[in-house]
């Protein structure tokens, strides 16, 4: 009886973890214009313009095994995805470009880091909490890798009508939020949590832009 308890115990603690990314990831979820935006085709030009990267080894026992952050890739694609969303529910069509076109609007986004640190995007890993509550019997087989997760960047925003710029806003980004990852998913780096945690630090940029975007087009 007690070993039939401990698998429906174990199983469901399983499942628990495995569905707790249920929200999507990258959907916008500020406020946004509402008529202005409808069927206007803006092009999205996104760069990263300075910060130290570095990945791996992210459960060795050494401090410096325990950090990763996003690559270039990854701060871009990510931001991308968020202003698309943005931009989709609003009504417009988003187009991703590698630079700004000479007609038509556009929103450039050039991510840096925030000083004095050296990183847009750094994961800890806590060695220390995952460890002590992965001895729990039967619940530490399905514990989380704990995480620290911290963003300190800018993201510099102009928009552009017919290649001249109209408008130009710096947004300062810091957050530091705890998050986890399953046994059973994707490490903390690339887990939904990690990403989600980017694209909801981000999404003030996002809604900003969006907000002055659908001004200039009334």
């Amino acid at each position: 009886m007690n070993k039939t308890r401990n698998i429906l115990i174990a199983t469901s603690l399983a499942v628990g973890l495995s569905g707790c990314a249920s929200t999507p990831i990258n959907h916008f979820s500020g406020t946004r214009p509402q008529t202005a935006l409808k069927q206007k085709n803006v092009t999205i030009v996104t760069d990263v313009t300075d910060g130290q990267f570095q990945s791996g080894c992210l459960f060795a026992v050494t401090h410096k095994c325990r950090e990763a952050t996003f690559s270039k890739k990854e701060l871009v694609t990510l931001y991308e995805k968020l202003e698309t969303s943005a931009l989709k529910e609003s009504g417009a069509l988003a187009e991703q470009a590698e630079s700004v076109p000479a007609t038509g609007w556009a929103i450039q986004t050039s991510i840096h880091t925030l000083p004095p640190s050296k990183y847009e995007v750094m994961v800890h890993y806590d060695l220390g909490k995952t460890l002590s509550l992965g001895i729990i019997p039967i619940v530490g087989m399905f514990t989380p890798r704990y995480y620290s997760m911290d963003v300190t960047l800018a993201d510099k925003i102009t928009i552009y009508h017919d290649g001249k710029a109209v408008w130009e806003k710096t947004v300062p980004v810091h957050e530091v939020k705890k998050i986890s990852a399953s046994h059973f998913s994707s490490d903390g780096l690339h887990s939904d949590a990690a990403e989600k945690a980017y694209s909801d630090a981000q999404t003030p940029a996002v809604a900003d832009t969006i907000q002055e975007l659908g001004v200039l087009l009334r």
